[in-house]
């Protein structure tokens, strides 16, 4: 009897031992209750979040422990608006393949239509090309413009000539501010046209623009293609990263030299927003299939607003509609 009591009293013992692990320890291996709490939450947030682009992991000290290698899936999920609802006005009905209005300084999406649909990117291929430029070529270095390169575009080329020498800072505002295919082609060809393009491509996949392919460095091509939901993940790259692009794109004319001659060239824009006090940047777009295109960003109250519309008849029109409903209904 004795010892059956004693083999009794061990293991209530030991049970009790658990227990109160249990409960004075909830963060510990066995979960507990506050434990399962917070990963039922943080499963729900998984589940609701947005994704824009994927930001790099940040490393955890060994108590609390590594997370997974990111993914477009585990993407930072955007933040609610930095602008207030303060009216109740529908947004414009425009005839227009997709939009979007969104917040450049949480990333939220205030409207939008057809987001996820793939549309061919005409000129607003240009954003890509210019990061790739800016990160890779010294805008000091002095580019030819050959035939093969001016063959591209023959036409509408109106600034750059066949053996004329230009610093790639120059080719730059061409690029951007009048959409010359001719110096995207001149990017592409000095820096190898097959590495500049998988450099392309590997920038779309790496900032989470998942339905996004870029054919050539132009967008003359309807095989460039891409969403208005990949063009705020590009916008949130750009506006943090490289300033340099929307600075260029707001003015409304430079000049820019023929190294050869030395001779001075007027380059404007051919954005209808270039020059007005509250447009910080943007590109436009324009090819047979893709119809009009447009990609621009506002400061509103201090703050960057995106407003992207593809496929449109009116680019300017619909880009101006939109802007002035969010400034209707929003503060």
């Amino acid at each position: 009897m004795k010892s059956n009591f004693g083999k009794l009293a061990f293991v209530a013992a030991v049970i009790f031992a658990v227990l109160f692990s249990h409960f004075a320890y909830p963060g510990g291996p066995s979960g507990g209750l506050a434990n399962a709490g917070a990963t039922s939450s943080a499963a729900g947030a998984r589940a609701n979040a947005v994704p824009l682009f994927v930001m790099p992991s940040v490393a955890l000290s060994a108590s609390e422990g590594e997370p997974p290698p990111a993914t477009p899936d585990d993407a930072t999920p955007a933040s609610p608006s930095v602008f207030s609802n303060v009216g109740s006005a529908p947004p414009p009905s425009l005839d227009d393949a997709a939009s979007l209005v969104a917040d450049l300084t949480t990333g939220a999406v205030i409207e939008s239509v057809n987001p996820d649909r793939r549309w061919p990117t005409a000129s607003l291929t240009k954003l890509m090309t210019a990061t790739v430029v800016l990160d890779k070529l010294d805008p000091a270095t002095r580019i030819t413009i050959t035939e093969p390169m001016f063959a591209v575009d023959p036409q509408d080329e109106t600034t750059l000539v066949v053996g004329g020498t230009y610093t790639v800072k120059d080719l730059l505002f061409t690029l951007l501010m009048p959409s010359s295919n001719v110096a995207a082609e001149a990017f592409a060809d000095f820096y190898g046209r097959d590495a500049f393009m998988a450099e392309m491509n590997a920038r779309a996949a790496e900032w989470g623009m998942t339905n996004t392919h870029f054919d050539d460095p132009s967008g003359i091509s309807a095989s460039n293609q891409s969403t208005a939901d990949d063009f705020l993940k590009l916008a949130l790259v750009i506006e943090q990263k490289y300033p340099q692009i929307l600075q260029t794109t707001e003015n409304r004319q430079v000049y820019i030299t023929e190294q050869n001659s030395g001779k001075k060239v007027l380059v404007t824009s051919i954005n209808d927003f270039a020059g007005d006090p509250d447009f910080i940047g943007g590109k436009t777009g324009h090819t047979d299939q893709a119809d009009g295109n447009l990609f621009s960003i506002f400061r509103y109250d201090g703050h960057p607003l995106l407003i992207v519309v593809l496929g449109t008849n009116n680019r300017f029109i619909d880009t101006d509609k939109l802007y002035a409903w969010f400034k209707a209904n929003y503060k």
